[in-house]
């Protein structure tokens, strides 16, 4: 496999981690500006909900499923061009959700916007490492993950100012000038950033590929209907017996496959196994708690969605702050203690909004939400910096994509986990929506909840995690 050859250095490196992170801002901020815009898209084109739904996890299905196949593509061909390709792919796409007259030309758009997301994303880690040597890429990671915070912060206030004064289709039109801007200014520096020989077609995983996005993709449609058919319809079972059935067969290919999408190399790594669970787990507590807190705030505390929406950007903000943060004190003192003080944090926040519960004022509130964030944002880049560190570059698109694959699990666990946990022995208990009577004591078995995988995700992280150690960064030798 061909080794990588780095790109120019100086402000070459700053375009380069503009454009990823332009990426990164774009294909969060098109999950959060969507979801504001629903009941307007269901009203124009007179869709129910569950329909109207289809234009959130068309998007979500495809960039979840395929994210995978997308990184070893970037193992194998240049990175640069199929994160150009994929922010390409993606403004097209845009500009047809924007033009779409009929439902299924929209979903269908969406479907395509997933499948740009999943080459801009499984790349463009991979061009930070590339771009970045081992010690040093803490902050651009920390940048990254700034611009996935702040897409989704704000996502909902910019959709809903947009949608109100010039209607839906705006919200897709804002990627144009974002992408374009992105390709003008880094787009030769992006392409220079090649392999020293190109890869094989022949040592692409087709057959590895198509077995995970069957698996992912009925995974994650499964979780995402648990919230309207509840965990025993047999609907959600079968999905899951695919998923499972899928998954074994990869398993099975994999062990024969020379190239496999699924290295062992990666997997029999200390520091990459364990990163890998940490995330599962922070993600699950995190987002399955966000995913809860507008109907814990309207039903308990009953406040107008303004001031919901508000305190919620607290802890967007609180993580996409922080989080250039954590790169970058990654790299001068200790990956291990910095993404350790986070998960603290995290656990500390969680279990303070389990404790105080409604006694809780908005000051204390604000104060929970800011601790989560913080520790939510000090802890990502040094994981992935962990994850990453001593990797061969033939895979760090493959270890890297695994890792954003993982984060959507993580987020879909959690939230089908936690309303699970809200809603058992609730009256009418099932679906949750709008409406749905749920009583501080359900709400503080989701926390509780949360607070364990959190503690859980603390005593992972007090795990050693062996890995390659260079002599020319002895402060992270343990």
């Amino acid at each position: 496999m061909a080794a990588a050859v780095p790109p120019a250095r100086a402000q070459n490196r700053g375009l380069t981690l503009l454009a990823v992170c332009s990426g990164a801002f774009m294909a969060t901020l098109d999950t959060s500006i969507v979801s504001i815009t629903l009941p307007q898209m269901a009203r124009d084109m007179e869709a129910s909900l569950p329909v109207i739904s289809w234009v959130m996890l068309a998007y979500l299905l495809v960039n979840a499923s395929l994210l995978l196949s997308s990184s070893q593509m970037g193992d194998l061909w240049p990175p640069g061009w199929l994160f150009g390709a994929g922010m390409l792919i993606f403004g097209l796409a845009s500009a047809a959700c924007g033009l779409s007259q009929h439902l299924w030309q929209l979903i269908t758009a969406r479907a395509v916007q997933g499948l740009g997301g999943s080459m801009m994303l499984a790349a463009a880690p991979k061009i930070i490492t590339l771009t970045f040597q081992e010690g040093e890429r803490g902050l651009p990671f920390g940048l990254f993950s700034t611009a996935f915070a702040s897409g989704v912060t704000v996502g909902a206030p910019l959709g809903g100012f947009i949608a109100a004064s010039w209607g839906w289709p705006w919200i897709f039109f804002l990627n144009l000038p974002i992408a374009g801007l992105a390709l003008g200014v880094s787009g030769r520096h992006l392409y220079r950033l090649q392999l020293a020989s190109g890869g094989s077609r022949r040592q692409f995983d087709w057959l590895g590929g198509l077995l995970f996005t069957a698996s992912i993709a009925l995974f994650i449609w499964a979780l995402t209907q648990v919230r309207t058919q509840g965990w025993q319809h047999p609907t959600i079972w079968g999905a899951l017996g695919g998923a499972a059935a899928a998954f074994v067969m990869l398993l099975w290919v994999e062990r024969r496959q020379p190239w496999p999408l699924l290295p062992g190399q990666l997997w029999r790594r200390g520091a990459f196994y364990v990163g890998a669970v940490t995330v599962v787990l922070t993600f699950a507590a995190v987002m399955g708690t966000f995913f809860l807190l507008p109907f814990y705030l309207d039903e308990i505390y009953h406040l107008p969605p303004q001031t919901v929406g508000w305190l919620l950007a607290v802890l967007s903000c609180s993580n996409a702050l922080i989080s250039p943060l954590g790169g970058f004190f990654g790299d001068r003192w200790s990956n291990l203690g910095v993404l350790r003080l986070g998960a603290l944090l995290i656990l500390g926040g969680l279990a303070a909004l389990w404790w105080w519960g409604p006694l809780a004022t908005r000051g204390q509130l604000v104060l929970i939400f800011v601790v989560t964030g913080m520790g939510f944002g000090l802890f990502q880049a040094p994981n992935l910096n962990e994850m990453l560190w001593g990797v061969k570059p033939q895979v760090l698109g493959l270890a890297a994509g695994t890792n954003a694959v993982l984060k959507n699990i993580g987020a879909l666990l959690g939230i089908a986990g936690l309303v699970t946990v809200a809603t058992w022995g609730a009256e009418e208990a099932g679906p949750l929506r709008t409406g749905h009577c749920l009583t501080w004591s359900c709400f503080q078995r989701a926390f509780l909840a949360a607070s364990f995988l959190a503690a859980l995700n603390v005593l992972m992280n007090l795990l050693p995690r062996r890995r390659l150690v260079r002599s020319s960064h002895p402060r992270n030798d343990r």
